[in-house]
């Protein structure tokens, strides 16, 4: 009975303790795409050259994206920011050092308390 009540005891901690492994994350998001135009009629060639309207002071633009003479629009990637190393050689090795202590400090844990398990034959 007294494993009973220590799974029970064990899931109800599980089940309060605030895991948010289904929520969405709310994240900004990074570019959002914003039309610098919009039209409600359809363009057309036309030999006349028409003054381009101003575009508002407060818009957006798009890196990536250009449209050229002809009114197609030209797509092209941006390489991401270099991400440089700020830790040293004394960090990283103190860092190993930890990771390798916490692994041996579990394993003597887990070999503790499975070589101290009942045997399943007196059941």
């Amino acid at each position: 009975m007294t494993r009973l009540t220590t799974v029970a005891a064990v899931a109800l901690v599980g089940a309060f303790s605030g895991a948010d492994a289904f929520t969405a994350m709310n994240a900004p998001r990074t570019q959002a795409f914003v039309p610098t135009t919009t039209r409600s009629a359809p363009l057309f060639m036309s030999d006349e050259e028409e003054a381009a309207p101003a575009a508002p002071a407060t818009s957006v633009v798009e890196r990536g994206v250009s449209v050229d003479q002809d009114g197609k629009s030209n797509v092209w990637a941006i390489e991401p920011k270099m991400e440089l190393e700020n830790k040293s050689s004394e960090e990283k090795t103190s860092s190993a050092i930890a990771a390798v202590a916490g692994l041996a400090a579990f394993a003597a844990v887990a070999a503790g308390l499975l070589s101290n398990l009942p045997d399943p034959d007196t059941f």
